[in-house]
């Protein structure tokens, strides 16, 4: 499947065909898992379609209207408010993003029949657990974001019966926007750079994350796997100075940097930001025995993932270079 099956606005009628391909929305106009998810393996082939940016999730009749004219057999949410700290402020906009659109996709799914897989957090739990976590551990959210993403689970639990929750930890992408991207822009102006080292979690590929959601669709697609509460966190744990060092060791090896140390710092040494867990590492088990399916190591992700980032960014230049050289031979 290539990005410009995402330009499509309906799905290509397969009614004839003995095993048609599941049709799958994606709600989310160009974020970087929707991008992935574009670009994801199939074992048995998938239709997919990004929803247009002119449906605006936040209004209920617009999705609602969406799904019933497309009719797919499953959506998959990618809108997500990765903003931890603005939540505590403006928590109206947390809730709907978080919890709303959620539930009035499983609304519009319930009604046309669909399967809703959803992303969820490791921030529902505390961190308290000297062990991994595990789907049925009891949540304790320690912030308005994590909490928001709870009630969101919660919600589309008791609409929707074909709903997949997937949490996740520690995302990271390629993307000039992205914790790599800003991470390698300030290395290429600062000496030192303070990271913080008492938080751990499992760092996790948004590239893998799309590659297990669509080996999940194709097992349910054709009458195998299960609904539910899923984890998914790449193998390993790290702190986001360790994951800092990965990924400035990996940008070195493509260009000069001006950074010279990683000082650990504390979270709590940040003024304004939302409390956070210190050590949140999920279990994938349940992911593996019920689809066979294993989350990679985060180190060899986040290598790809650099590398995917710099190859974007010489494409962007080169996407610019040939527009200026015809903005300059039309002129």
């Amino acid at each position: 499947m290539t990005k410009s099956r995402s330009k499509l606005t309906g799905f290509i009628e397969e009614s004839d065909t003995r095993f048609p391909r599941a049709r799958v929305l994606i709600v989310g106009h160009e974020t970087s898992l929707s991008r992935a998810l574009l670009e994801a393996p199939s074992s048995v082939g998938q239709q997919r379609l990004v929803l247009p940016g002119d449906v605006n999730p936040l209004q209920d009749n617009q999705i609602f209207e969406a799904i019933r004219l497309r009719r797919p057999d499953f959506v998959i949410n990618t809108v997500v408010d990765s903003g931890v700290d603005a939540a505590e402020v403006d928590p109206t906009r947390c809730r709907q993003i978080n919890h709303d659109v959620a539930v009035g996709l499983a609304i519009a799914c319930r009604e046309f029949g669909a399967t809703l897989v959803q992303l969820s957090t490791d921030y529902i739990f505390d961190g308290q657990k000297d062990m991994a976590y595990f789907e049925d551990d009891a949540p304790n959210p320690l912030n308005r974001f994590g909490q928001t993403r709870l009630d969101a689970e919660r919600d589309i639990a008791s609409l929707l019966d074909h709903h997949i929750l997937l949490r996740v930890s520690h995302l990271f992408a390629p993307g000039e926007q992205t914790f790599v991207g800003q991470l390698i822009a300030r290395a290429r102006v600062e000496r030192t750079l303070p990271m913080i080292a008492d938080e751990r979690g499992c760092p996790t590929s948004v590239e893998d994350i799309a590659r297990i959601i669509s080996a999940m669709i194709d097992q349910l697609h054709t009458g195998g796997g299960s609904y539910g509460v899923f984890h998914i966190a790449g193998q390993g744990d790290a702190s986001w100075a360790e994951l800092a060092e990965v990924v400035i060791a990996q940008a070195s090896q493509f260009e000069s940097l001006a950074v010279e140390e990683i000082v650990p710092i504390e979270g709590r040494s940040i003024s304004g930001r939302a409390r956070r867990p210190k050590r949140l590492i999920l279990s994938a088990r349940k992911l593996l025995y019920t689809y066979g399916i294993k989350p990679r190591a985060w180190r060899q992700e986040l290598a790809a993932t650099v590398a995917a980032h710099y190859t974007r960014h010489k494409e962007h230049e080169l996407c610019e270079s040939e527009m200026l050289a015809q903005s300059s031979g039309n002129g």
